[in-house]
Formats: structure tokens, sequence, C-alpha cells
């Protein structure tokens, strides 16, 4: 098993010491894994259940309609979910208890409520509604607690990059003009399949040539061509643990100096960025470093003019590097996340996901990029607010191009980092 009891223990201790300099003793929290949501029109069907991240942090189970409360004298008190026996018949017996630890019957709770006479009862977890007041504060200690992986997590993350790093391997072998960018996205999935994970985190993107310049480009039929890029943006997962790693190859060995360079700029970022990645360091820091080396290699590249302290004061670079520098990662595609920030600022031009100080056992993605966005390059405001600072004919040349990004999971470590998926083959014609 990924998790054991004294795991989930370990951190139930980690968040109970927060949560206690925040509640009364006679107020309890609840954390709820969710409820199964029915297709439309689909009858009797149901989505693939996702236990919320909190609920299965916290129990290492993955059943919907369970509770899990906490208060300062009782401790932890679960509520589970009884599968009835002839579920058996269409299910087999349910494997999605990672760690099985038996509590109080679901149907239990409201009177477990009523005679224990809570003053305030807090929920969270998969609940409708907004979280306000105590119950944000609730939330905030407990996404800031989770943020930090644990051994068990960081063991099960390196796992899955070895998995990745086998889809990749094959994209490598596969790749070619003349197949297709879903024959890419075949070739990665079933690999990771044969090689034990679950699913992907996400949609796996694909992008070849011009498409290589679309954030998020869904693979086609579309031909590979020769002498283009091939961007893959593709994860790996096992019980909603995922990495996120993003590779550009060529579809052919003589690509030409202009793809060459722009690979190098956007590996140059990539590389400077992982360095500053460490305990103590804001992330904003580090997503303006990138855009700062992006900046100055585009203005060596002549695609953009004038002086460089201008440009950057400008913020030029949001047209070419329109997103931030990377996300927090491991449970879920998109981990924690920020919710506590109420007022996200903008840092050239991109809102960061997280605006955070790093701290030891954070996992975050540095993923820089520099791209040729034809809704960006043909939008007449953008072109009149920077006609003094692109040079739009330089520009007509690089469009063919597309984009290029780059991206590994780094785990900040105590004096540094530890690149999670260092291991996944980069290609080596730029």
């Amino acid at each position: 098993m990924y998790f054991s009891k004294q795991d989930i223990e370990q951190r139930r201790q980690r968040l109970a010491v927060k949560w206690d300099a925040l509640l009364q003793p006679d107020e309890a929290v609840l954390v709820y894994s969710g409820d199964l949501i029915f297709k439309p029109g689909g009858l009797d069907q149901t989505y693939s259940f996702l236990p919320h991240p909190a609920y299965y942090w916290l129990t290492g189970r993955r059943r919907e309609e369970e509770v899990i409360l906490y208060n300062k004298n009782l401790g932890w008190v679960e509520f589970q979910k009884i599968i009835p026996a002839g579920d058996a018949v269409w299910e087999g017996e349910r494997n999605d208890l990672l760690v099985s630890e038996k509590g109080n019957a679901i149907t239990e709770l409201n009177s477990f409520l009523v005679n224990n006479k809570f003053a305030q009862v807090y929920k969270l977890g998969q609940v409708p509604g907004g979280v306000t007041g105590k119950a944000f504060d609730l939330r905030t200690a407990l996404d800031q607690t989770r943020r930090a992986k644990d051994n068990s997590e960081i063991n099960l993350i390196k796992h899955l990059a070895q998995i990745a790093t086998q889809g990749y391997t094959k994209i490598k072998e596969v790749l070619q003009p003349g197949i297709t960018e879903k024959d890419i996205q075949v070739a990665y999935e079933g690999e990771i399949l044969r090689r034990g994970a679950h699913t992907v985190p996400y949609d796996t993107i694909v992008g070849s040539g011009v498409n290589s310049a679309i954030l998020h480009a869904l693979p086609t039929q579309k031909v590979i061509q020769e002498n283009v890029f091939v961007l893959v943006d593709a994860g790996c997962d096992i019980y909603d643990y995922c990495v996120d790693i993003t590779r550009m190859f060529p579809a052919s060995r003589n690509i030409s100096s202009q793809h060459k360079a722009l690979y190098q700029l956007v590996l140059q970022a990539h590389t400077e960025c992982i360095a500053l990645s460490k305990p103590g360091v804001f992330w904003r820091d580090v997503h303006n470093h990138a855009a700062k080396v992006l900046t100055e290699g585009l203005l060596q590249l002549g695609i953009l003019k004038g002086n460089l302290s201008t440009l950057l004061e400008k913020e030029v670079v949001s047209v070419f590097f329109p997103h931030g520098l990377g996300h927090l990662v491991g449970l879920r595609v998109r981990d924690t996340g920020q919710e506590e920030n109420l007022n996200p600022k903008t840092y050239f031009g991109a809102r960061l996901r997280v605006d955070i100080e790093l701290v030891e056992n954070y996992l975050i993605t540095v993923e820089p990029g520099c791209y040729f966005i034809k809704p960006l390059l043909e939008n007449s405001e953008i072109q009149n607010k920077f006609k003094e600072d692109i040079s739009w004919s330089e520009v007509d040349k690089w469009k063919h191009i597309g984009g290029v990004r780059i991206e590994d999971n780094i785990l900040i470590t105590q004096n540094g980092n530890e690149n999670l998926t260092i291991d996944v083959p980069k290609s080596s014609e730029f």
C-alpha cells in the first residue's frame, strides 16, 4: 500500500496543532468526501468518483458519502459508508481503501452531532456553498498543512515519475514525420498504463508546428511534418497523485537554427529558475526571473527592440509568456492552490496560481514557455500598445515555429531542491 496508518496519524497530528489554535472546545469540524454525480440522461450511471483531496489526505479512504470529524476533546471520529453486499455483484470487491480503519456508520452522524451539542460545526471538503469566517481559516490551515509532502507522498510521486519516464521514452521511439498528434497520445498513454499508471491527471497535450503555441492543445489527426516542434505536456496518475511534465521534441534531426535558439532560451530560463527554487524564496521572484531571462533573450533575437529596462517595465514579455511559471502539484495536478489569497496580483502580466514563500517539502512545477500565439500577435490593441517595443516584421518570421515549454516537478528540500522528473528524457537534437 502507498500509505500506512502511521502516515495518516502523522498528518492528523500536524493539522490538529493548527486547528487547536483556532477551535473552541465545544466546536467541531466536518470534512466531507463528497457524493456521486449522476450523468445527465444516464439513468443509473455516475461519473467516476473522486474524493475531496482534503478528506482523502486525512483518511486514506476514497469512498463517497463519508465524513471525518475533529474536535479538540474527542480527536478524530470517522463516519463511513457501509457498502451493501449486493453491490459486489456489479463492482466486485472495491479497491478504494488505501488505509482501512473501521469507523462509525455514516447513518450515525446526525445523532452524534445532536448528542454532543456542539456550539458550532464547520463544514469543509466537498460541501456546497462558499466558506467564510472561521471555516475559511480552518480550510486555510488544512491547505497549508498538506502543501508539505510527507515521505510516503514523495515516494509515490517518484514512482509516478519513473512511469512517466517510460512514456516519454516511448514517444522518442515512435516520433517521426508522417504520424499524427493522436498517435503520440496513444503511444504515451498506452505505455504508462502498461507500466502501472491508473490514468492521466489531465487531458494529454500534444501540439505540432503552430499547434505548439496553443497552451492546452488537444491532440488531433494532424500529420506531423518535417522540421517542426512537437510539444508534449503529459502526466501520470495513481490514486489522484500525479506528475505534470512538458517536453519538446523535433520531428526530424535537421531542425532549424530558429527552433534551436528558441529552445535554448526557454531552457536557460528553466535551468536558472530551478536553481532559484529553494526554501525562503518567494515564488513571484522566481517567476519574475523567468520573465527577465525571456525578455533579454527575445531582445537579443531581434524580436523585441529598444531598452531592456523599458521592456521590463512595460511587461512586453507577457505577449510571449502569458502564463505563470508554475503551480503546486502532487495530490491532483493543481494541488492545494492558494485560496486564501483573496487579492491576487499580476507579475509581468500573469496571475500566479500561488504567490507564496517556498517551504521545505513543497512540490511545484517549473514551466517557463515562450510562444508565438496568433490571437495575441494579431490583436490590434496589443499591436498598438507595443508598436515601439516589438519588431512586428521579425515576429512574422517566427510565427511558424509555434512555441516552447519545458516543465519539471521540483521538490523543495532543506538546502535547495530535487528535480523529481529529471530522468524524463529531453531531446538531444537542440
